[in-house]
């Protein structure tokens, strides 16, 4: 809601920004999946870096889209990260007319690979 005038980006210009404390506040919150939505991500490092710094494991970090690698087939590919990650994936938007079938049962069933 807020105009985003000269005066808007000036300022967000002039504040630090305050990533690693963001990062900090989301991982002691119990949050473990980060999708960086751009062209090109630059901040999984930063995002895999804090992760080991608080000594928290279990973080799934993807970025959506990579440059000369781009569409839907991108997205598709970083949301099966995600879910081999034991992020929950919402495949229903994905594939139209599909169901889902449980895989069978392995030596390793409950340890994700």
């Amino acid at each position: 809601t807020a105009a985003m005038d000269a005066g808007y980006w000036f300022t967000n210009l002039r504040q630090p920004v305050r990533f690693d404390q963001a990062l900090s506040t989301l991982l002691a919150d119990g949050h473990r999946a980060f999708v960086e939505v751009s062209p090109h991500p630059v901040l999984l490092g930063a995002v895999v870096q804090a992760a080991e710094a608080a000594v928290v494991e279990g973080v799934a970090a993807v970025g959506t889209l990579r440059r000369e690698e781009g569409g839907r087939g991108q997205v598709l590919r970083q949301a099966a990260e995600l879910f081999t990650a034991g992020v929950d994936v919402d495949w229903s938007s994905w594939v139209s007319g599909g169901r889902l079938v449980d895989l069978p049962t392995y030596a390793f069933e409950r340890r994700r690979f």
